[in-house]
């Protein structure tokens, strides 16, 4: 599937804060039965100071959102596609990390972990990308196949991911 990636989106704020801090008290204390009387002070009525925070969205790891979304214009091609591929039946919990790829949640991740990848999640709790840069990637995110899954692909540098039902998830590519 291909990927794209969002432009780095920011958000602003405007805080509004006293310039004084002098105090009074309420004109009346408050009295209940479970405690002594309180009294209560809050700052007067003061000009406004205002004070301009702004913040954005921190980088995803490895520097770039990997999304892996087929574009709408092509998904009615893809599917087509998909059909004449080797299928994987997909669990509940391998259909929400096929999510969790897709969405750029795992980026760096291009689709799930290869076995160089997964044995550096295992040992030291992180990737090392190809720039030399480190992730941190405690989770290892793979798809099980089980010897019989494994004939059935073949050579095919392909595969259809389904649910269940043979509904087309994905296509997994080499």
């Amino acid at each position: 599937m291909e990927s794209w990636s969002t432009p780095s989106m920011a958000t602003m704020s405007t805080l509004f804060t006293k310039t004084s801090y002098s105090s009074h008290s309420l004109p009346k204390p408050f009295n209940t039965h479970f405690s002594p009387a309180l009294r209560l002070s809050f700052a007067p009525k003061t000009p406004w100071k205002r004070v301009r925070i702004q913040a954005g969205l921190i980088d995803p790891d490895g520097g770039k959102l990997v999304q892996l979304f087929a574009e709408k214009s092509k998904l009615d091609l893809k599917k087509k596609e998909a059909i004449s591929l080797p299928k994987v039946k997909l669990t509940k919990i391998d259909i929400q990390w096929v999510h969790v790829l897709s969405e750029g949640w795992a980026s760096p991740l291009r689709g799930f972990m290869r076995e160089s990848e997964f044995l550096q999640t295992l040992h030291f709790n992180s990737l090392r990308l190809e720039n030399g840069s480190v992730v941190n990637m405690s989770v290892p995110i793979v798809l099980a196949i089980d010897d019989l899954q494994k004939q059935g692909i073949g050579d095919s540098k392909r595969v259809a991911l389904v649910d269940s039902d043979d509904n087309t998830i994905a296509i997994f590519n080499e």
